[in-house]
């Protein structure tokens, strides 16, 4: 009797072995890929440290801007206030010059009937 169950053993031993050149075969794909991502991650982490570089010389070269745009959103109302009021300067003019242009066609379109 406990040479049937040494028997039962060795068959399940026996069998457990049998996937071990599978599961080598997959450790080894595994091997591969994780060194393919680690050398990925490698360039990744240079190209985010290049990066960071030049976020940080971007930042160094626009620091001082906001000093030179305070005042700006008031100078723009300003000037449109000023186009505003050039509008209505030139609305007189431009409506006249329409009139011409429409006197225009219909002298020409009297020359030629």
């Amino acid at each position: 009797m406990a040479a049937n169950g040494l028997m039962a053993q060795l068959r399940t031993i026996a069998q457990a072995v049998e996937v071990l050149p599978e599961v080598r075969d997959h450790l080894l794909k595994l091997d591969e890929h994780v060194a393919e991502m680690s050398a990925e991650v490698s360039r990744m982490r240079q190209g985010v440290d290049d990066l960071g570089g030049k976020v940080d010389a971007l930042n160094d070269n626009v620091g001082g801007l906001d000093t030179h745009f305070i005042g700006l959103r008031a100078d723009m109302a300003g000037l449109d206030r000023h186009f505003r009021a050039l509008r209505g300067t030139l609305a007189p003019i431009q409506s006249a010059l329409a009139g011409v242009g429409k006197l225009g066609v219909r002298l020409r379109g009297s020359n030629s009937g």
